[in-house]
């Protein structure tokens, strides 16, 4: 368990990164080393409040068929050329976008309910980064990189089976690319509990 000497604790801390990336088992490990009452909570989380349908084949190795639910959820669409390695992003339809842009008012109102939030985000677009931008003012917020080596990304996604093959290409720069960050971890050459050391290495040296 650690303390900040007195300074004063984020109210919000953000880890967003790819998927694929052990995220949770980050977060999880960061609430477990903190002394303070921080919840966790996740995109994933919200996207299973979701009736299934709105998601269904994009929790399994390749979403092999759409329909009326999906387009109104979400699609996973390939964008790599033909023979190249498969990279594939997320198309939002109407229902799903509402969700994406709840996540961060409903986080918003955890912690203006006094509850301290750790973040596991997945930062799809720059309309999500708004989204959390804006419902996040006037927080202390302490943003959290997570990156991990694209092979090792691609191996973790193959070996759980629960993310469409090329999700993590797709989203491996693109989540970097709406905003700074505090500090950054790798996941991929560091254990959890060596990234927990470098994150709380640079909320006391904030």
């Amino acid at each position: 368990m650690t303390g900040l000497a007195g300074k004063r604790w984020p109210d919000l801390i953000l880890v967003n990164g790819p998927s694929s990336a052990g995220k949770t088992t980050l977060c999880r490990a960061l609430q477990a080393a903190i002394e303070r009452p921080y919840l966790v909570t996740g995109f994933d989380d919200f996207v299973f409040m979701a009736a299934p349908r709105y998601y269904r084949g994009a929790d399994t190795g390749r979403q092999g068929e759409t329909d009326t639910f999906t387009a109104q959820g979400v699609e996973m669409v390939t964008t790599s050329p033909p023979g190249a390695p498969p990279a594939v992003t997320a198309r939002f339809g109407p229902v799903f976008r509402r969700l994406v842009d709840s996540m961060a008012p409903a986080v918003r109102a955890l912690v203006d309910g006094g509850n301290p939030v750790i973040f596991d985000h997945v930062l799809h677009d720059g309309a999500m980064y708004e989204s959390f931008r804006a419902a996040t003012a006037g927080l202390s917020v302490f943003a959290v990189g997570v990156t991990c080596p694209l092979d090792v990304l691609e191996a973790r996604e193959r070996a759980r089976g629960d993310r469409v093959l090329g999700r993590a290409r797709g989203l491996a720069a693109l989540v970097h690319g709406f905003c700074r960050y505090d500090v950054t971890v790798d996941t991929g050459s560091t254990s959890p509990e060596a990234c927990v050391a470098a994150i709380l290495a640079a909320l006391r040296g904030r």
